[in-house]
């Protein structure tokens, strides 16, 4: 799992001090694998500057812009992915930056005979590029040592990739059924219609805000400043369309911010339940109502996918098969159970490619339109 960013300092070294190092330049080549860790994390913490006084700042805020080039998600997991390496190499005494092919090689190995996936040890390569490339170092990735250590990982670890189960339609609506009329329940349910009548990822449904949110007779607009697919930022217009069942994600959505008096900010945020009053001694006490007070920041991603789980485990499936992206999963595969053409369902989902969406359809196209199933 990523670090948590609250173990991380938030502010960044003073590229003038002494002894520090210049963000903008290179990094603390040979340095103590924990320092190498350190410097590493204030190096990907974005804080963009103030005005540009100085040649100083202007390179500062250049530093701040290169890191900008990765998202805070990818940023996130390399700091998490740097910190493993750094404390694998102070462990077995080698030099974290600059690291040589073979260090990198026999960590790649050590983890893969742990047992890691190889998704995790390819996030971990990336990472360790990275973390050379930021310190103006030769990567020792490109090394053939590397290049072909992590290709017999591959092939000797490879395994199939779990994906999480689709929430279609008929696992969907019991688990909407089973959501109480309750202040947490009001906004669960609305998380879990919104993020499937559009196809979000959990990302996008925790930087949903109420001022991108546009009302019309037939529906609700959504504008989503930055997706996936976007990297330019230019901005993606959604629908929800006024729905006629239980699965209406517009009544759902203005339920929770008419009950949450949600003007302004995020729209799916934490909620925690307000101690009941203390009972004078002696007296009877009476089962207060239940309180709950709204936070100002937007619900996080783990939390949509214990969302996911609870109310499906409520509905009588295993929770432990669904998570976040359960959603877009199964809009992308409720589109193909009603007949809709791959191009159609590409513009709804916000895939770049026909190639990525593939990948969600494959199975649900043959199982529903196989061209065998009306003779075997």
């Amino acid at each position: 799992m990523p670090a948590d960013d609250s173990t991380i300092p938030l502010i960044l070294p003073d590229p003038l001090a002494t002894g520090a190092e210049n963000s903008a330049g290179f990094g603390p080549a040979g340095a103590a694998p924990d320092s190498v860790a350190h410097w590493f994390d204030l190096e990907t913490i974005l804080a963009l500057p103030a005005p540009i006084a100085s040649f100083a700042d202007a390179a500062e805020a250049a530093a701040q812009y290169r890191r900008a080039a990765r998202s805070e998600n990818t940023r996130r997991a390399y700091r998490a992915a740097v910190a493993r390496f750094c404390a694998w190499c102070a462990e077995h005494r080698q030099n974290a930056l600059p690291a040589t092919p073979e260090t990198v090689a026999a960590f790649l190995a050590a983890a893969a005979r742990a047992g890691l996936a190889v998704n995790t040890l390819r996030l971990r390569h990336a990472a360790i590029r990275y973390l050379h490339l930021l310190a103006g170092a030769a990567p020792p990735t490109a090394a053939a040592t590397v290049a072909t250590t992590f290709a017999g990982i591959r092939r000797a670890h490879r395994r199939p990739l779990a994906k999480k189960t689709a929430l279609v339609l008929d696992r969907l609506l019991p688990a909407i059924e089973a959501i109480p009329n309750t202040l947490p329940g009001l906004r669960d349910r609305a998380l879990l219609l919104v993020g499937f009548a559009a196809a979000l990822r959990p990302s996008e449904i925790a930087g949903l805000t109420r001022e991108h949110l546009t009302r019309h007779a037939d529906g609700i607009e959504l504008f989503l400043p930055w997706r996936k697919n976007d990297q330019d930022a230019r901005g993606t217009k959604l629908w929800l369309p006024q729905g006629r069942t239980a699965l209406d994600p517009v009544t759902a959505l203005e339920a929770w911010l008419d009950a949450a008096a949600i003007s302004d900010g995020p729209l799916f945020r934490r909620l925690r339940r307000v101690p009941p009053p203390r009972v004078a001694k002696g007296a009877k006490p009476k089962p207060p109502p239940e309180r709950y007070r709204l936070g100002s920041a937007p619900i996080d991603t783990d939390s949509i996918a214990l969302i996911v789980k609870r109310w499906t485990a409520r509905a009588g499936f295993d929770g432990a098969d669904f998570a976040g992206h359960s959603l877009r999963r199964g809009a992308i595969s409720s589109g193909v159970a009603q007949g809709v053409h791959i191009a159609r369902l590409k513009q709804f989902s916000g895939h770049a490619s026909l190639k990525s969406l593939e990948e969600y359809v494959e199975l649900d196209e043959l199982r529903h339109n196989h061209p065998l199933k009306d003779v075997l």
